[in-house]
């Protein structure tokens, strides 16, 4: 996760490893839900000390369900995004979506 340290350079690890980990849950669903292409995109918002991590995916048409507790297997990537981020959504075009999410960074 070297872009994720580059991204986020100067910042406490306890804030690294938040966005480490909402980062490759957002790559992991889209590599075991969604069709190719894929890409992973980050930026810092300095204005709002913030990182918003987008990942895009060729399946516009599957949208991202929040998972439940009660299933232990699978279905915790995006409850973890929803825990350790301050906002995350998606958006759809024809054909592909990108779903996002913000991380405090202080």
């Amino acid at each position: 996760m070297g872009l994720v340290a580059g991204v986020v350079a100067g910042v406490g690890d306890d804030r690294l490893v938040d966005v480490q980990v909402v980062a490759a849950q957002l790559v992991g669903n889209a590599y075991r839900h969604a069709r190719a292409p894929r890409r992973l995109r980050m930026h810092r918002l300095p204005d709002r000390d913030l990182v918003r991590i987008e990942v895009a995916d060729g399946s516009s048409s599957l949208l991202p369900v929040l998972g439940r507790l009660d299933v232990p297997e699978t279905g915790r990537g995006l409850l973890m995004v929803n825990r350790l981020s301050v906002n995350w959504g998606h958006l759809r075009a024809d054909d592909r979506k990108t779903v996002w999410a913000e991380v405090r960074l202080a």
